[in-house]
């Protein structure tokens, strides 16, 4: 095997709701599509043209969203599997190596409307972080981000199940879930509270400065210090307290729930709102903490079934379009939206025995559906050298 197929691999997927029937990925592909960046194989001509419009969209826009700039064109373009069916879970996964990063390898799977408005801006929203940041964010951070970019009938799924995370005592501590390296046997919550954690940040900061904070940890290695710097809370204890009062209460505007900026701090911020009391130290379980009465999140309907559906009213595009056009001064922030997930879930793509345990994330997936093996090539089990062992990321 050469130098270059046995540079390690991430591969990072989701697995949103829906109704999963067997692999979707043994369909076949009739029509391709290529565009500056993309490779886009589809079941038609006129969808693999709109997810490969909506991919470079995506790429384009959301980059200057998160980063303010336009990422220069890859030196080879990211193929796109597009597997459709409306009966099909939503779910994709993306392949790239990290070694440096490059070689991005996409599959997108669902009805056409959750690949345009859901799946398809969160996978190309890993490969932008990839790029951005040369290498893989942690996972909290990662799939939360990715999120925030997804339509909101799975971000109403997520806030449901926080909520019931939380009565239920299924929340992990702040220092747990930064640090977490390895999946938790209850993965759910941190998906959920990952999504959760990273709106409330970048509600309260926009979403360059949650790239800063990110980068100061990736830097510095301390989220103290990172937290300290971008919000002002003294730890990871004291942001727990705010988050939770603000789940408590609803999860609506987090710009309330600022914490009061230092005195030298340069700040405009004059209205705080905090804990009513002590919550507890981060290494505290999240559930004993969780106020007694926390709401139910509102449910909302899907958006009606078309291959426009990355322009409806639910989707990210439709969100931010009033930050890429003029705005009235007065007008209010667009909202984040989340993906959610419905039953437990276990990584089926097993480390080989010839190998270490790999660095793996998942996103849960439905009940029914099971998670796809890779579609491309991976390190052999013969390959004794533990550097460019895969990595799985899903």
């Amino acid at each position: 095997m050469d130098a270059a197929n046995q540079r390690r691999t991430y591969v990072i997927a989701i697995l949103l709701c829906g109704l999963g029937y067997g692999s979707p990925f043994a369909y076949g592909q009739s029509s391709s599509v290529r565009t500056q960046n993309f490779v886009v194989s589809a079941p038609s001509p006129a969808l693999a043209k709109a997810v490969g419009d909506a991919a470079e969209q995506y790429r384009s826009q959301l980059a200057e969203y998160w980063l303010g700039y336009e990422l220069a064109p890859w030196e080879n373009p990211c193929p796109i599997r597009v597997v459709e069916g409306p009966q099909l879970a939503a779910q994709g996964v993306t392949h790239y190596d990290i070694q440096p990063v490059r070689n991005f390898r996409m599959e997108v799977v669902g009805s056409s409307e959750r690949i345009l408005d859901s799946v398809l801006p969160h996978e190309i929203t890993h490969t932008i972080l990839a790029t951005h940041f040369k290498q893989p964010l942690p996972r909290w951070a990662d799939e939360g981000v990715c999120t925030i970019v997804e339509h909101h009938s799975e971000k109403s799924k997520h806030e449901s199940h926080l909520r019931e995370f939380l009565r239920s005592q299924r929340g992990i501590a702040m220092n747990k879930l930064f640090l977490l390296r390895e999946y938790p046997t209850d993965i759910h919550p941190m998906y959920a509270q990952g999504y959760s954690v990273c709106r409330f940040l970048v509600e309260q900061g926009g979403p360059r400065v949650f790239m800063q904070f990110l980068g100061d940890y990736i830097q510095q290695r301390s989220w103290t210090d990172s937290v300290q710097k971008h919000y002002q809370y003294e730890s990871l204890a004291e942001l727990q307290q705010y988050w939770l009062k603000w789940v408590a209460d609803g999860s609506g505007d987090a710009r309330q729930y600022v914490k009061a900026p230092r005195p030298n701090a340069d700040s405009d911020i004059v209205r705080v709102a905090s804990a009513s009391t002590p919550l507890g130290p981060a290494s505290t379980p999240l559930g004993s903490l969780a106020p007694s009465e926390i709401p139910s999140a509102t449910g909302r309907g899907d958006a009606p079934a078309t291959v426009r559906a990355a322009r409806d009213a639910g989707s990210w595009y439709h969100s931010q379009r009033d930050q890429i056009q003029p705005r009235s001064p007065g007008a209010p922030q667009p909202k984040a939206s989340t993906a959610s997930e419905d039953s437990p879930y276990q990584p089926t793509i097993r480390p080989r025995q010839s190998r270490p345990q790999p660095h793996t994330v998942a996103q849960p997936q439905p009940e029914q559906g099971m998670a796809p093996a890779p579609q491309w090539p991976v390190p052999t089990s013969g390959s004794t050298n533990t550097t460019g062992a895969s990595t799985i990321w899903r």
